[in-house]
């Protein structure tokens, strides 16, 4: 079965994780993906690579859209995809729905990732392209209810149409490490009681990370050891460095940029803070609680990203900073899930790679 996968970017996020956790499970299988991307590199191709994937490159559709179709049918005549799976974020860009479709793949896949799009551009592309999707499609996919809705409307989801494929994760890699713990702390400088909240996601608006800032500002008061570690990169980084710069908090932050090993880091931290503005279902809340972490989201967070009750809370965006941090307090004190209890919850949620990587290829082939 020969499969392409579309829509991942240069900068390692949720949907890139999808797509990967899926690839790494299916290759010990021996299935392959394609990857097609229109940006300069493709998040994980060395990875891509090592593990037999084979990535084509074609013109970013913004600035050379014939270019960008020439090259996507040239790619689809060739090499007779059984399966085209689109990841989206929004349906701004529908191009490759349209030409799997017209190239006669048997399978098209649209892939709603999201539940929301930002920028008034994507928004208005998005709004014309909804109603055309369904003359591409023959199979839509969600990482959420929400997220299915979002996408595909409450009509198609009301009625089956929209099949949800779980944010699955490989449990056991991020369980709680309390070597992890203590060799990240000394490589960050952190002594071993200083309360360290944590952050993973790229810089942007989506993931708040102003109302980060506000947050730990309030903490700080009431803990000047406290630290707070954020893992990723985006376009707003040096806003927010600027802005920590000017709270006088930017020498208690820790900016690590992409990690490779989040699992590593996860361990270091007491309290994950995940105050976004919007999520389809975010994996690296699904990585936290795999962790043990005591969480505390937003209340835009879908509830099935939430598997325990007890060390995850969920506060409204319109509180106060005052009133996040003392939950962040709290939650501390909640302390962490145990290892076992942890991989036990996500499993039986549907959100282990071994039993959901299965379930995909089902869907490819049905």
């Amino acid at each position: 079965m020969k499969i392409l996968q579309v829509g991942l970017g240069n900068n390692p996020g949720g949907m890139e994780a999808f797509v990967m956790n899926y690839f790494r499970e299916l290759a010990r299988q021996g299935v392959s993906f394609d990857f097609v991307s229109m940006y300069g590199t493709i998040a994980y191709e060395k990875e891509i690579l090592e593990l037999g994937g084979r990535v084509f490159y074609v013109p970013n559709i913004k600035k050379d859209y014939f270019g960008y179709i020439k090259a996507f049918r040239k790619l689809l005549s060739r090499e007779k995809y059984d399966v085209v799976h689109v990841n989206m974020l929004s349906a701004a860009n529908i191009v490759p729905l349209r030409l799997a479709k017209q190239a006669g793949v048997r399978k098209v896949i649209a892939h709603s990732h999201n539940a929301s799009a930002p920028g008034i551009v994507r928004k208005l592309m998005d709004g014309v392209n909804r109603p055309r999707m369904k003359h591409y499609v023959n199979e839509k996919f969600a990482c959420s209810e929400k997220a299915g809705r979002w996408l595909f409307g409450d009509r198609a989801f009301e009625r089956g149409e929209v099949t949800l494929v779980a944010n699955a994760i490989e449990t056991d890699k991020y369980g709680f490490s309390e070597s992890n713990r203590r060799k990240i702390r000394e490589k960050l400088g952190i002594s071993g009681d200083a309360l360290v909240v944590g952050h993973v996601g790229r810089f942007q608006v989506q993931k708040n990370h102003e109302a980060i800032l506000r947050i730990f500002h309030e903490i700080q008061r009431k803990e000047p050891a406290a630290r707070l570690c954020l893992i990723g990169d985006g376009e707003l980084k040096e806003q927010i460095q600027e802005q920590a710069k000017k709270a006088g908090v930017l020498d208690k932050i820790i900016f690590t940029g992409v990690c490779q090993d989040v699992e590593r880091y996860l361990s270091a931290m007491d309290v994950f803070l995940f105050p976004s503005l919007f999520e389809g279902l975010p994996f690296t809340l699904l990585e936290a609680q795999a962790n043990g972490l005591p969480c505390v989201i937003s209340d835009q967070i879908t509830g099935e990203a939430v598997l325990s009750r007890e060390n995850v809370t969920m506060i409204s965006l319109a509180e106060s900073p005052e009133k996040w941090a003392k939950a962040v307090f709290k939650m501390k004190e909640a302390g962490r899930i145990e290892r076992e209890e942890a991989a036990r919850r996500l499993a039986e949620a549907g959100f282990d790679i071994h039993k959901e990587g299965q379930k995909l290829m089902l869907l490819y082939g049905r």
